[in-house]
């Protein structure tokens, strides 16, 4: 509970700058392409940083590490919003900051998966993770109404705000007395590629983390869209935040109803029918003439990324030994996410040069290439022997 009350102080944070880095990028530049650029700072550290994260997060203290990547966030968001609330702040900073920002995330992340199984029971495992969704969703649902609201205060409020949420979240991970890792031996580390090796050789993780891969760019670039689209319809900072906290619901409520339908729904139906929400979803965009509508039509999106990520994620916790958890979830961070970066790149540059109708149609004709492959994949009808609902079993024996 310490662990997920400061994670969820921390991802509130997080989403509240989320929406300040482009408003502040528009209000300063006017550009969407500009905009994309800092989306990319704040993605690109996945695939430069998840490997050797992994291998950090399996050699060293993991308390240690996400202790100092949250106080190293803290100051850089801190020192940056003094440089913007003195006029001394450019677009070069705000690159700087989101990359900074982003590389903390991936080495917290990957840690803190690691860290899961060793702070809960294993009859709790696939709970935890499922109510970690729901922190994520949670945030996202609250965090963009406040970032609009505090961005009207002040351009450097919102990012006031996430330095003091990393701080909340390191007093959370010091009062935590447990250890995040099982005792090591000297030998324990290994090579950084043994949790590549992991994933690929088994077909489930491996199609699940190219699929991911895939379709990451759609969602990192279609906040983007809806961004630039309410802001073109004439809607205020504090509209945007109110169209991303309604987006953030639909995926709210696939978190609360994961832990049930994780054991309910086979991995199969869960992820096919993910991929073809998204492809019903997104032409609607075409027509959505206001916000509120764009907020809805992401949140239909969204409602079966939590109940998938569920799945996966508690399958791959269980079963990797804890030697490994570290370069497993890099290796799966790393190929899931690796293609994240290019979703607000390239849709800042379609949006500026051909257009929102053409945006969105090519994220649908992407979206449905997805759904034909998810559909035909024969790896989604073999997952793993053991259920979420049996992972705690697993986890308990280090797989």
């Amino acid at each position: 509970m310490l662990l997920w009350s400061g994670q969820t102080l921390s991802a509130l944070g997080s989403q509240v700058s989320l929406v300040a880095y482009p408003l502040l990028v528009l209000a300063l530049t006017g550009s969407p392409a500009k905009a994309g650029v800092v989306g990319f700072a704040k993605s690109v550290p996945i695939v430069l940083l998840a490997l050797p994260a992994g291998a950090l997060a399996d050699r060293m203290n993991r308390k240690v590490l996400m202790v100092t990547c949250d106080c190293v966030r803290a100051l850089a968001l801190a020192a940056f919003s003094l440089a913007l609330a003195t006029g001394r702040a450019s677009y070069g900073a705000i690159v700087v900051v989101a990359f900074i920002d982003g590389s903390g995330f991936v080495i917290s992340y990957v840690t803190e998966r690691g860290a899961l199984r060793q702070l809960v029971v294993p009859e709790q495992l696939s709970d935890a993770v499922a109510r970690n969704e729901s922190r994520t969703f949670g945030a996202m649902l609250v965090g963009p109404p406040l970032g609009g609201f505090l961005f009207g205060l002040g351009r450097a409020v919102p990012f006031v705000f996430d330095a003091l949420s990393y701080l909340a979240s390191t007093v959370s991970m010091l009062l935590i007395r447990s250890d995040f890792q099982e005792e090591r031996l000297e030998s324990a580390p290994g090579l950084i590629r043994e949790g590549i090796h992991w994933i690929w050789e088994r077909p489930f993780f491996r199609v699940c983390s190219l699929l991911f891969a895939a379709s990451n760019p759609i969602f990192t670039g279609l906040y983007l869209v809806v961004v630039v689209l309410a802001k073109e319809q004439g809607a205020s900072a504090a509209l945007v935040g109110v169209m991303l906290g309604i987006a953030a619901a639909g995926g709210l409520v696939g978190a609360l109803l994961a832990p049930t339908l994780v054991r309910r729904l086979s991995p199969r139906l869960a992820l096919v029918g993910e991929n073809w929400m998204l492809v019903l979803s997104l032409p609607w965009l075409l027509v959505a003439h206001n916000a509120l509508l764009l907020g809805l039509i992401v949140a239909a999106a969204e409602i079966v990324t939590p109940v998938t990520n569920s799945i996966v994620v508690t399958y791959r916790v269980a079963l990797a030994p804890d030697r490994l958890q570290g370069r497993v979830q890099a290796a799966s961070t790393l190929v899931s996410f690796s293609a994240a970066w290019l979703g607000p790149l390239l849709i800042g540059l379609l949006l500026e040069h051909a257009g929102s109708t053409a945006t969105i149609l090519t994220l649908s004709g992407w979206a449905l290439a997805l759904a034909l492959f998810a559909t035909s994949s024969s790896a989604f009808r073999h997952p793993p022997t053991a259920g979420p609902a049996r992972a705690g079993a697993i986890a308990h024996t280090g797989g």
